[in-house]
């Protein structure tokens, strides 16, 4: 088995109605959401799943949003250096989308590869207006970097399987991560912000297209019965509670 462990790095909380995270819902209540990277480490090398926010962009959000909150040891270079790790050691970044809370850290990485979907890449280029705040193109406009551009379902490495998930975006994609003691995980990002919308098949609330959402829970919910994986949402708040937080690695 190439994966030996899979570490939880904690980027800061945003705040969120639920109006932004339940496809349909008007509340303006809100909740305190994790935003989360995962890094893996394989028997050949190191891969990231998602950067979180930029660095650059932590004063705004906090100004702006009363829930948002950042410290210090949440920069993503100080995750990775508590793992003894700098950016240059991180060998493949597989990002899920290119939101500015996904791909925000993505210039960190200048000499690793950088994992997106062929159809998300064009789209944060060009995206229509009403879905243009969420993409930041300082985050992902980095022609000196090394893109990969996939086209559907990929297997990166074994035991690494990068799974098409459209319809919060365009070109949104999962990771499989089959570990070695434990089983197969799957790591969602958006197309499934919480335990709930998956249990409920309840689609997003930020989302792009809501029939390929709700086919692409529909697809996470079946995989992980028939494989017995477990899953691992984007912002779930009560999920990230009771999540192995790095340094401590689920195996």
């Amino acid at each position: 088995m190439a994966v030996q462990g899979l570490y939880a790095l904690q980027n800061g909380f945003l705040g969120a109605e639920r109006s932004l995270l339940f496809y349909g819902e008007y509340s303006e209540a809100a909740v305190q959401i994790p935003i989360a990277c995962w890094l893996i480490r394989t028997a050949s090398g190191v891969v990231l799943f998602d950067t979180g926010v930029s660095p650059r962009a932590v004063p705004g959000l906090t100004r702006n949003n009363p829930l948002a909150r950042f410290t210090e040891d949440d920069l993503l270079v100080h995750r990775l250096d508590a793992l003894g790790l700098e950016t240059g050691n991180v060998d493949v970044v597989v990002l899920s989308h290119l939101h500015y809370d996904h791909a925000g850290g993505a210039e960190l990485f200048p000499t690793s590869e950088l994992v997106v979907q062929r159809d998300e890449y064009a789209y944060a280029h060009h995206p229509a207006p009403f879905f243009a705040p969420f993409y930041y193109r300082k985050n992902f406009d980095l022609p000196n970097h090394r893109w990969r551009l996939l086209d559907g379902d990929t297997e990166l490495a074994p035991g690494l399987t990068v799974l098409r998930t459209d319809g919060h975006t365009p070109g949104h994609q999962s990771l499989l991560v089959e570990l070695p003691e434990s089983g197969p995980v799957l790591l969602t990002g958006d197309a499934c912000y919480t335990l709930e919308h998956v249990e409920g098949e309840r689609v997003p609330g930020v989302v792009w297209n809501p029939s390929l959402a709700y086919h692409s829970l529909k697809r996470l919910k079946t995989l992980a019965r028939l494989t017995g994986a477990r899953i691992f949402p984007g912002h779930d708040p009560v999920f990230w509670q009771s999540a192995k937080q790095s340094p401590d690695p689920y195996r």
